[in-house]
Order: C-alpha cells, then structure tokens, then sequence
C-alpha cells in the first residue's frame, strides 16, 4: 500500500478520494494520508473522511520524512501548474485511473492525471502530464492531449483532435474530428466544436461560437 495525499480539499478533492477508494476496492493499492490545502478554514477538518493535513507546502517535509505520492486535485490547469512548479525537486505525482476505464493498450497516459470512471481513452492517442478528465469523458483515436488540460463530465472528444496545455472543455462538450482546440482555450457546457479554437478563445454554442465580452 502506497501512502497519498491529495493536494486540493474542494469538491474535486472529495471526488478524488472516492476515486481512491474505488481504486483499493478493485486493488488495494492506496493509503490516504488525507488532503494539503491552503485555505486555512480547511486545516484540520475532515472531508467524506479523511483531514485536511496543512497546507500544500506541507507535501516537501511529508515527502522528507516518508515514502509519498501526491496528486492535484484541481480542475483548473493553471491552479494544478502552479501547484506543480512549487515542487521541481517532487516526482512521485501519481495517475489515478478508475477501474471502469477503458484504456487501448496503444495509448499512453502521463503523470500526474485523474481518469474518473466510465472513461475511454482510444487506440494511438497520448495524453500528456497533469490532465484531468471527468466522469464518462470519451477521447478518440488518434488524439494528443497536452499537459494541463481538463476536460469535465460526459464530454465526448472525436478522433484525430489535438487539444492544447491548459485548455479546459466544460460538461458535456463536443469536439467533432481532425480540430484543433488551442492552448488555454475555453470550450463552454454541452457546445459542440466543428472548426479549429485558437489560442486563450472562449467558445461556446451548438456549433460553438467565439464568445464577445
């Protein structure tokens, strides 16, 4: 059994640690220590079970003092960089796969993401660092997913889609094949993408719009 902390006791943080529970039902695999946060209002309450430790920093001397691994559970991909530059000397960033997902042996899943369950992640596709995807998120073959990316609940991603760092696609999005979402874009809940999002857009609509502020 491997000892976690969970960085980020919000909504997600609570999520992710039925995520670890579901993981140790299949596979006992996981001790969870609890989760860092860095709302003082958090420190030393419980959340669906486990205490707020301290606050995030408190991972360097978790880490000094015994074998650890962490993951940031943040849904925003800028939080979760910043939460991962804190630490350049930390590596043991763990990916949490549910045991419903569904992962083609010709796929790969970097460090550091959360996979929730009912996922499929199809054949020749990559997935880089620190991405987060939600429940029943569908990526299709042939696709790249760069670091930071979040890609939230029932959103379906068709093949041959290249999807930018830090982009963030809302619940129950559509990206149709062979688009391109940009780094740092935003695609809006249940919108449809049927041509290519540039770089820091923010889209929304069925098909989905740019959106003017």
């Amino acid at each position: 059994m491997r000892d976690i902390v969970v960085l980020g006791a919000g909504d997600f943080g609570k999520e992710v640690a039925w995520l670890i529970e579901e993981i140790n039902q299949a596979t006992p695999t996981y001790n969870l220590l609890g989760y860092l946060d860095d709302d003082e209002r958090k420190i030393g309450q419980s959340y669906v079970g486990y205490p707020c430790l301290g606050p995030i920093s408190q991972l360097r001397e978790l880490s000094q003092t015994r074998r650890v691994v962490a993951v940031v559970a943040m849904q925003d991909g800028d939080v979760r960089k910043r939460v991962v530059d804190m630490f350049p000397d930390f590596d043991d960033w763990e990916t949490l796969v549910h045991p419903t997902v569904k992962i083609a042996s010709t796929s790969k899943l970097g460090k550091g993401c959360v996979f929730c369950a009912r996922g499929i992640l199809s054949v020749d596709s990559v997935v880089d660092d620190f991405c987060v995807f939600n429940f029943a998120v569908t990526i299709g073959h042939d696709c790249i997913v760069e670091k930071y990316v979040s890609i939230m609940s029932g959103s379906t991603i068709s093949g041959r889609v290249v999807i930018g760092e830090g982009a963030y696609l809302a619940t129950h999005s559509v990206v149709i094949p062979n688009k391109k979402i940009g780094k740092r874009a935003k695609v809006g809940a249940g919108s449809v993408v049927i041509r290519n999002v540039k770089d820091d857009a923010s889209v929304m609509g069925v098909p989905a719009k740019v959106l003017r502020f």
